[in-house]
């Protein structure tokens, strides 16, 4: 069989087969491995964010939950921001050039919309908040400033069981 040049078709495929089974790369495995480098690249990056925001909506639903049995609004609003102030924390230096450790989400009550609806059937908590977060591109030396949104309604209600056996 000829490829209509003269030369046939079978060396040509052989001449290939014989290059890639020295170690030489395709085209498609050059793509492949690139693809997968972003990928890795982009979860090095962008799921350390995702993981301290998924944390710090558990924190904000665990005072939730309390809320339901707790009626004091300050002291449950007061232990969330000290909670999730702890999750992560990053290096930093104070006025006096002491070294100190920086909470990386840092909220002030004024930040914090905590409502309580007692007339709402079932009774809800409302809370809501923002905060910023800078990302770092490693080895691009550029840094995202992005805005995360925490803004969970949860049921308060006291639950129904049944009559006790």
């Amino acid at each position: 069989m000829s490829t209509g040049n003269g030369t046939p078709r079978l060396a040509a495929t052989r001449c290939r087969r014989e290059r890639l089974e020295r170690g030489a790369a395709s085209w498609v495995t050059m793509l492949l491995l690139l693809g997968l480098a972003a990928a890795a690249y982009a979860a090095v990056v962008f799921v350390p964010p995702a993981v301290l925001q998924y944390e710090v909506k558990q924190v904000v639903r665990d005072y939730g939950n309390q809320a339901v049995k707790n009626p004091d609004d300050e002291a449950l609003l007061q232990g969330m921001i000290q909670k999730i102030g702890t999750l992560q924390q990053e290096p930093g230096v104070d006025a006096a050039g002491k070294r100190i450790w920086i909470p990386v989400v840092s909220l002030r009550r004024e930040d914090v919309l905590w409502e309580r609806n007692r007339d709402a059937t079932p009774p809800t908590l409302h809370v809501s908040f923002e905060y910023p977060r800078t990302i770092d591109l490693p080895w691009l030396d550029r840094s995202l400033e992005r805005v995360f949104r925490v803004d969970l309604t949860m049921d308060i209600a006291r639950p129904d069981w049944g009559p006790p056996r």
